[in-house]
């Protein structure tokens, strides 16, 4: 029996054929991709990121594991999802700052629906994908571009604050076709340097300074949640 597949249509290697159709037939022979292929480049939609799949309430019941691990696990997940997505927040607002002199709405409502739906116990699955369909500041929405937050979402997440980023910002826009394609975003990312010019200590040095102790206790609150509903 012969099963066809198509390639996944967001991150992959993409393989440039020149005469032949991406239905590629899986066999019990593994096939020589060297003879059927041409030149081989990759394709960037997401900054890759080993990401731990991070189960919500609703993932409770999918595993074999006894019922206290899974408390467990959960509540690990949740209080880890919430704490990353607010130490980005902060992060976002100290770099808007360092930028543009002054902290804009944006700031105040970047990733506040992420804050929302896990603190409800959404799974990051969904969180992530609802809010990169609905946020300006991600091509996935389909809407205009926000390039201003763009720039400050993208230094957030370069791997001195997001250790699991493999990319610099320079070096993923370089290999992001979709980020490429936006209209304006090469002009303000350069104009910033990438970001390169920030110090990243300065902010980390801010964060950790002037918001540690509302971190610490919006930790202690998530953590206290699972307890109260389960």
């Amino acid at each position: 029996m012969e099963i066809k597949c198509k390639t996944h249509p967001n991150y992959y290697n993409f393989y440039q054929l020149t005469s032949e159709t991406t239905d590629l037939p899986f066999r019990k022979e593994p096939i020589d991709f060297a003879n059927r292929v041409g030149e081989k480049k990759d394709v960037f939609i997401k900054r890759p990121a080993v990401v731990e799949c991070a189960a919500g309430l609703s993932g409770l019941n999918k595993t074999k594991k006894s019922f206290l691990s899974k408390v467990k696990t959960y509540a690990h997940n949740y209080v880890k999802n919430i704490s990353h997505t607010y130490d980005h927040k902060i992060i976002y607002a100290l770099i808007e700052k360092e930028l543009f002199g002054k902290i804009s709405i944006d700031s105040i409502t970047h990733d506040a629906d992420k804050l929302i739906l896990y603190t409800l116990g959404f799974p990051k699955s969904f969180v992530s994908k609802f809010h990169r369909k609905h946020s300006s500041h991600h091509p996935e929405s389909g809407k205009k571009m926000n390039l201003k937050s763009m720039l400050c979402d993208n230094i957030a997440s370069s791997p001195e604050f997001k250790p699991e980023k493999k990319l610099s910002l320079r070096e993923h826009f370089r290999t992001c076709q979709q980020l490429q394609n936006v209209n304006g975003l090469k002009e303000i990312l350069e104009k910033h340097n990438f970001g390169e010019n920030i110090d990243f200590n300065k902010i980390k040095n801010l964060k950790n300074s002037r918001f540690q102790n509302l971190g610490n206790t919006l930790k202690a609150f998530c953590l206290a949640l699972p307890k109260i509903f389960i």
